[in-house]
């Protein structure tokens, strides 16, 4: 049975790798565009919701309150997010050293896009493939079969 590390273990210490990651020039400014529609959002809904208790204020000003805190909700929630992919790893490795079964899942695309970024790009095809000629020709009259 294969056990698996958690990402601390695998690099005997991941505080510096994440003191490193999140304190980024790039990630600093996530920080701060982050935090500053925080304090923005906040501010606007309370701004909406004195708005709607004040005399001439209405129902429409205190739901407009309640909408600008689920934005900032929202903020958060996305910058949680953003700051846990970071610092996970995407694929576990494998904690006794069992390279085989980490390579079979390096190698094999996970998906039809990475599958179609792999292969050869158009200009690099024969223009000679009968293979290739028989799948146009084919494409061709699916396509005057669907004028018809």
């Amino acid at each position: 049975m294969t056990e698996y590390r958690s990402p601390a273990r695998r690099r005997g210490g991941s505080v510096g790798r994440v003191r490193r990651v999140l304190f980024s020039p790039g990630w600093l400014l996530r920080h701060a565009l982050a935090w500053s529609l925080v304090v923005f959002f906040v501010y606007m809904g309370r701004w909406q919701w004195t708005k709607g208790e004040s005399s001439h204020g209405t129902l429409q000003n205190l739901f407009y309150g309640i909408e600008w805190w689920i934005f900032t909700a929202f903020v958060l929630y996305l910058w949680v997010k953003m700051i846990i992919e970071e610092v996970r790893p995407a694929t576990p490795e494998l904690a006794d050293g069992d390279s085989e079964a980490g390579t079979e899942v390096a190698e094999r695309p996970t998906s039809a896009v990475l599958a179609s970024l792999a292969a050869s790009p158009a200009d690099d095809e024969d223009p000679d493939d009968a293979e290739l000629a028989a799948y146009n020709s084919y494409l061709a009259a699916l396509r005057e079969r669907d004028r018809v």
